[in-house]
């Protein structure tokens, strides 16, 4: 059992491991971890920095480095749950949209069908009866459910399964390519709304996702993703290969190309991945010296960059 640390302790223990103060004094640093973060979550960034096994220590690691990229990781699931918000509002559009002129569906048995498939859904809406914003509407419909108003009280989870449920009774309707990028949406938006970290993975990716296959031990790639991403003539294939493989990343990529894809509003996809190239072209080099020393920085960003540029001019 490791001991609680005091303040000047977590200096100490970044300080042994070679971590520097030489952009960041100590006495900055110590005022930062006490009003703007905790050690144990700005710790986590270290694992993205290069480090010398045999002598226990980070190479060229300034405190304010790891300030940067937590701050970055801020910015990024900030506009990660941006994204994330207007892709299942079109995400809905669509399944209303379609179900709407499908003369074999009338809005109710679909959701019969729901609940028979996953009967726990019920209990999920009653959890919510007196204590949601959607607590009126639930009293409203509760025994009458259409799927037009059972998806304002959904969760995302619930409603990518109301979702995967209807295109499976009518295939013909099914966009492929939404259907295949879901779940990776559904992954890095509920590790943005918990403020999970993201950044402090780019040189040890997590492992444990849903891209994981426990009987082959690996990482397996959307074979959608890579489909959608040959088509970005700036990115080799070997790259594109080595860089799906990280969760974090094959997600956020995900994640654009599915609003690309389901967005109807021209005007809106412009505004959005307007933003977004703004994102990656403004604030996020803001201190690109910090990392441009570093292959693993540099590689990742010249490749989110070029999938950014090729979605902006697609769409702008």
């Amino acid at each position: 059992m490791k001991s609680k640390y005091s303040v000047d302790e977590q200096l100490k223990n970044l300080e042994d491991k070679n971590v520097q103060f030489n952009i960041m004094s100590k006495e900055e640093a110590r005022e930062y971890l006490q009003c703007n973060t905790y050690y144990f979550k700005l710790k986590s960034y270290e694992k993205s920095f290069e480090y010398n096994v045999s002598k226990n220590q980070y190479i060229n690691l300034e405190f304010a480095y790891l300030v940067e990229l937590s701050k970055l990781d801020m910015y990024l699931r900030e506009l990660i749950i941006r994204i994330s918000l207007h892709t299942e509002h079109f995400l809905k559009v669509k399944l209303i949209d379609d179900l709407t002129k499908n003369e074999k569906e009338d809005g109710y048995h679909v959701v019969r069908e729901l609940f028979s498939k996953y009967p726990f859904m019920v209990d999920h809406i009653n959890q919510k009866k007196y204590n949601s914003a959607c607590a009126d509407l639930i009293h409203k419909y509760e025994n009458n459910w259409a799927a037009w108003n059972l998806i304002e009280v959904l969760s995302f989870g619930d409603l990518i399964k109301l979702y995967e449920l209807y295109y499976s009774l009518y295939p013909e309707q099914a966009n492929e390519v939404a259907s295949d990028l879901i779940w990776p949406l559904k992954f890095i938006r509920n590790a943005s709304a918990h403020n999970n970290c993201l950044l402090n993975t780019l040189r040890k990716p997590y492992v444990y996702t849903h891209l994981y296959d426990k009987k082959r031990r690996t990482i397996i790639v959307n074979k959608r993703l890579v489909s959608l991403l040959s088509s970005v003539p700036t990115i080799t294939k070997n790259n594109r290969k080595k860089k799906m493989s990280n969760p974090v990343i094959h997600d956020f990529v995900a994640s654009l190309f599915l609003l690309d894809e389901i967005c109807t509003s021209q005007v809106f996809k412009k505004k959005i991945f307007t933003e977004v190239k703004e994102f990656v072209d403004g604030r996020l080099i803001k201190n690109k010296d910090f990392f441009n020393f570093d292959n693993v920085f540099t590689t990742i960003y010249d490749f989110i960059r070029n999938i950014v540029d090729y979605l902006y001019e697609k769409n702008v």
